[in-house]
């Protein structure tokens, strides 16, 4: 099922609450539908659906804060830089890493994810080190310009930097005065934004504003990777190249 329906069953049940089966007759949908769909929500790890006392179904858990968002977008992170960035040829190796919980030198050198791959471009002969970095925003509360150029910076040692607003489906709407501003900032200064009511589903991620590639200094980059990423991270990129 697809994630739009997901959180519309989602957001019916926190609104109105009741049995699968009213869920399934204020949506106009089938109550096989309701049943199977809170199957896989639960599956998803995001939300909890269970049936109380007298039967209505109650709805738990959610994301609360950035941090809380972190395992979910790892679960797609990779496939969605294979889609949107590196592309489907030419890319010898890549991984993704954590790193929010690094401590890099530098005023917001320090991004949530950091992929790293190796492109080996078959017509020009030629290999090249790609970064792509993720900053991770809750937009219920961090919802404002300054997250660009908190990403922008991470393209100091990366090539691509990506700015991820989780956008909370029960918690209010996202300031369009905000959203103009942010989306203008990112088109302007070459920054992707991204932004997801369902973060654990990479068909959820709407890429409102595709990243632009950078030419970071090769210090920058080299420094970047021999803090941000492991001795294995490291031999592997070096049997890579």
């Amino acid at each position: 099922m697809q994630a739009a329906e997901k959180i519309k069953i989602i957001a019916n049940i926190n609104s109105n609450g009741g049995r699968a089966s009213t869920v399934a007759s204020r949506l106009g949908i089938s109550n096989f539908v309701v049943s199977s769909a809170i199957d896989e929500i639960n599956n998803d790890g995001i939300y909890d659906i269970k049936s109380g006392k007298g039967g209505g179904l109650e709805l738990s858990g959610g994301i609360g804060d950035e941090k809380e968002s972190y395992s979910h977008i790892e679960k797609c992170a990779e496939d969605w830089m294979v889609k949107n960035i590196y592309g489907p040829h030419g890319v010898t190796g890549r991984i993704l890493r954590a790193t929010h919980d690094k401590k890099l030198s530098g005023k917001w050198s320090t991004p949530d994810f950091s992929g790293l791959c190796v492109h080996n471009f078959q017509h020009t002969k030629t290999k090249r080190v790609e970064i792509v970095t993720f900053e991770i925003k809750y937009a219920p509360k961090q919802f404002n310009v300054s997250c660009v150029y908190e990403a922008l910076a991470h393209t100091r040692a990366a090539n691509y930097g990506i700015l991820f607003f989780y956008d909370d489906p029960l918690n209010g709407k996202i300031d369009a005065d905000a959203f103009d501003e942010i989306k203008m900032e990112c088109l302007r200064l070459g920054i992707g934004m991204v932004i997801s009511q369902y973060p654990c589903d990479i068909n959820c991620w709407n890429y409102v504003v595709p990243a632009r590639s950078f030419n970071p200094d090769p210090r920058r980059v080299d420094a970047f990777i021999e803090d941000a990423f492991g001795a294995a991270d490291k031999r592997w990129l070096n049997n890579n190249l």
